[in-house]
């Protein structure tokens, strides 16, 4: 801003200081920023709040200090030199000699309308749009279209969820519509629903004369008028308000109705616009502000508190993680952001388990509850009954969500039966409270920030104990019962089903593991820990967690004893005998824990639990090349095989002797029993994952008899198959692990050593997840080689080579014919032999961590 004179005053915004009659005027910082921000904005009014942000940025003050500035520069200036302009704002009215064009702090503002039209525009109280709103896009274009059709629209959504933002927004846009403007009606303030009408009436500045009772007094004087009414913060006043709609519905047909709340009305003629958070990347997107609505949020307010900030590669990912830990909640995100000027990026991120005390100091115009997280929530909270406040601090418990039943089991006691929960459950899902999904049948959750509210009462009521042992006995009852309607003597439970009843608890397993490790010798958390580790392991194995789920299993071993029954100690060990294939346990281990488990079902009589463990240890058996001990348990599986069994019980026994037959290059037989396999699944309903399974051994026996071209697309096939099921788009790599490694052995013996170096990488994650990375270590050996790595091949080689002895995992055919190729690459480049022994050597340390980061790192070696 040049000089500007004015009367006997002149203002040098270079040396910010103010002259009058050519003497230096004693004025203060902020009242100087002050007068530069009027002198600035003097074409229009400038709101209190616009003033509060120019003047005093990030920082949170009351409004009278606004007015002692501006006290002080009448006294200086004069009384006429800033006029106020009530319910508005402040302008400076004073004519500056020689006063330059506005600068771009004012043309970012919009334009002033000419007198004439200023005259003409409609009337209304709406505060100005400080700033664009960001990520709502669609929600806007749909809310402007609904209130074009309908008369009363209710946008519901939790605190801080962005509902009055949204409303302003489409007023603003749609306030030229109405001949008698687009008025706001703030209620957070109003607490006796007996003065809901004189709220509205005075913000419209509307005189009830008090002859007819209130609502009717109001609808007379709205009957004649064409305006937009929005109604703010309704949730505390829901009847009232409810009261008060249907009589202007019904009386005054120019009138349209905005209602923000946490619940709705209830009114036959409210239409529901129900406000989700906004769209967050999932851990596998890229962290786009073109794409995601929370990022684009993110951006603006870090850069309004730091006008450095920008998203960029660099943070990008430590952003996106914060909008999906705060759910994509609008007021939780603004509050992220003005952190990051003191913080930084990281700094928000791994303060995040402190956010009531993180994210504070909202927007100067926001309620006092709006300033804090906390605070919001602090007002839902006061407004539900005892029941639905009991409801929803134990509801906390659950991690990732929760079912009806399990809400249900979890929250009832003594004074709150099954019913009384499921209609608090309905209550907290109308005040928007607990978010319900649109599955059948719908699950439940509440957003991090609520759960984590909700923690802080469940602890303030002295429940947590019990509860959280509640929690675990849940989950593991569902698991076990599962586990059972599965496996058990009269088991017809499919593997869909299944696999959708247990996998969306993984979250809630882990946290019961969680609490029983926390004190494992207590009686009551072993008998739950070993009990939640054996039920939910082939749920981990078939999502490719089975390492996950052997360290789950391995926590457990030493309390399984004669304390369990016996049905218990079975399951235990035949569960940690399937999970240790593949050189996960020593084979002395696995072996030992299958013996057990086959011991007690042949004591108990169970028919299938003993079929489905022999099954098990044939595998084993086959693993490690005992193929005559594996060949001589099929003849008693195929005793105690039953024809009615379902299918996919049956189908192990064949899965497991094609196996057996492919590892001993008898394809044809192999092909045979795996081709019985797939016609006996694919009749069955429901078992994808298993049929997966079969062709997976099918994709080992073209790898072994060297069809590497049909290897590889049925490879590929099953991946793009596990991705589909899992309902993941982009590739999910969670169980297609040997799929894989399948894929990656046929693209090294077909010469495509840089597809198959990518593959490699592409895999990685599914096969550290799953426990397989030492068992493909030798086919990567290989790769590395063939790219021209021979130190690095060495020592993965020396890996896998510590692996075979430790594990007694042994080498089959195809693992043979790789370690031959290798040599020859060695003995082709003529790698000395010494360096092979102490490459070897230092590849025989290598934990998993360290041979992951070795195979994957780019370059020589």
């Amino acid at each position: 801003m040049a000089d500007l004179a004015f009367g006997n005053a002149i203002v040098q915004a270079a040396k910010r200081q103010l002259l009058l009659d050519g003497r230096p005027a004693k004025l203060g910082a902020r009242a100087f920023d002050l007068l530069q921000a009027l002198i600035e904005r003097r074409d229009h009014v400038v709101s209190k709040n616009e003033l509060l942000d120019l003047v005093w940025p990030d920082v949170v003050v009351e409004e009278n200090n606004l007015q002692v500035q501006i006290s002080s520069l009448r006294k200086l200036l004069g009384p006429q030199a800033i006029a106020t302009i009530p319910g508005r704002g402040y302008r400076f009215t004073a004519t500056p000699s020689g006063a330059p064009e506005p600068t771009a702090a004012t043309a970012t503002a919009p334009a002033p309308a000419p007198a004439q039209e200023r005259t003409a525009l409609p009337p209304g109280n709406l505060p100005a749009q400080l700033t664009p709103l960001q990520g709502r896009e669609r929600e806007l274009a749909e809310l402007r279209g609904d209130l074009e059709k309908h008369a009363l629209i209710s946008v519901v959504g939790a605190a801080g969820i962005g509902k009055t933002a949204l409303a302003l927004a489409v007023a603003h846009a749609l306030r030229g519509e109405f001949g008698d403007g687009a008025w706001l009606v703030e209620l957070a303030s109003v607490t006796d629903p007996g003065q809901v009408p004189q709220a509205v009436a005075q913000a419209l500045h509307l005189s009830l004369d008090g002859s007819t009772p209130a609502p009717g007094d109001l609808v007379a004087k709205l009957r004649p008028q064409t305006l937009l009414l929005v109604l703010d913060n309704c949730e505390h006043l829901v009847d009232a308000v409810a009261a008060l709609a249907k009589t202007v519905l019904a009386q005054a047909p120019g009138v349209r109705m905005l209602v923000t709340s946490q619940s709705v009305l209830n009114v036959f003629e409210e239409r529901r616009f129900k406000l989700e958070p906004l769209a967050v990347p999932g851990p596998d997107d890229a962290a786009d502000a073109t794409r995601f609505g929370a990022l684009r949020l993110f951006e603006t307010r870090a850069r309004a508190a730091d006008p450095r900030f920008a998203l960029s590669e660099a943070n990008g990912e430590a952003v996106a993680d914060i909008c999906r830990q705060l759910d994509g909640v609008p007021l939780a995100i603004e509050l992220a952001a003005a952190r990051v000027r003191l913080l930084g990026v990281q700094g928000v991120r791994e303060r995040l388990g402190e956010r009531f005390r993180l994210l504070t100091g909202g927007a100067r115009n926001a309620l006092h509850r709006h300033q804090t997280l906390h605070a919001a929530l602090d007002w839902s909270h006061a407004l539900l009954s005892t029941e639905e406040q009991a409801v929803l601090r134990r509801l906390s418990v659950f991690v990732g969500g929760f079912t009806l039943d399990l809400a249900q089991t979890m929250a009832s006691d003594a004074a709150l039966d099954e019913w009384a929960v499921l209609d608090a459950l309905s209550a907290l899902v109308d005040k928007s409270l607990v978010a319900a999904d649109a599955a059948e049948p719908p699950r439940y959750r509440l957003l991090e920030s609520t759960r984590a509210y909700a923690l802080e009462k469940l602890a303030q009521a002295g429940e947590m104990a019990w509860v959280r042992e509640r929690h675990a006995r849940v989950v593991r009852d569902l698991f076990v019962q599962t586990e059972e309607a599965r496996f058990g003597e009269a088991g017809q439970l499919d593997m869909n089903t299944f696999m959708k009843r247990l996998a969306p608890e993984l979250d809630n397993l882990r946290s019961a593991l969680d609490w029983a490790a926390a004190a494992p010798d207590e009686p009551e958390r072993g008998d739950i820990g070993v009990a939640l580790a054996a039920a939910s392991a082939e749920a981990l194995r078939t999502l490719g967690l089975s390492h996950e789920a052997l360290r789950a299993m391995l926590v457990w071993q030493y309390r399984v004893d004669q304390r369990l029954s016996p049905q218990q100690q079975a399951l235990y060990w035949h569960r940690l005998a399937t999970l240790g294939h593949f050189g996960r346990l020593p084979k002395a281990r696995l072996i030992d824990a299958a013996a057990r488990a086959q011991a007690i079902y042949r004591e108990t009589g169970s028919r299938r639990r003993l079929y489905r463990s022999l099954c098990g240890a044939a595998w084993a058996l086959n693993m490690t090349n005992q193929f005559e001990e594996a060949e001589a348990l099929m003849p008693e599986l195929l005793a105690l095989e039953a024809p009615d069994w379902p299918g996919f019980l049956r189908s192990q026994r064949l899965n497991v002797h094609a196996a057996i037959c492919i590892n001993q290059d008898q394809h044809e037989q192999g092909l045979a029993l795996l081709t019985e396999q797939r016609a006996l699944l694919e009749q069955a309903v429901g078992e994808e994952a298993l049929l997966l399974n079969g062709l997976n051994n099918l994709c080992l026996a073209l790898v072994s008899s060297q069809r590497y071209e049909d290897a590889l697309a049925l490879a590929l096939e099953i991946v793009h198959r596990r991705a589909e099921e899992l309902g993941n788009k982009r590739g999910d790599k969670r169980g297609a692990g040997e799929a894989w490694a399948h894929a990656t052995a046929s693209l090294v013996f077909l010469g495509r050593s840089a597809e198959a170096e990518q593959a490699m990488h592409d895999a990685m994650s599914a096969w550290q997840r799953d426990g397989l990375l030492f068992y493909v270590s030798g086919l990567l050996a290989l790769l590395l080689a063939e790219r021209g790595r021979r130190s690095d091949a060495a020592r993965v080689d020396g890996a896998a080579l510590a692996f075979l002895q430790r594990s007694g995992v042994a080498e089959h055919r195809l693992m043979k014919r790789t370690r031959a190729r290798l040599e020859q690459v060695f003995a082709t480049a003529a790698v000395p032999p010494e360096d092979l022994q102490r490459w070897r050597r230092e590849g025989e340390a290598l934990d998993e961590a360290a041979l992951a980061e070795l195979c994957l790192r780019r370059g020589p070696g």
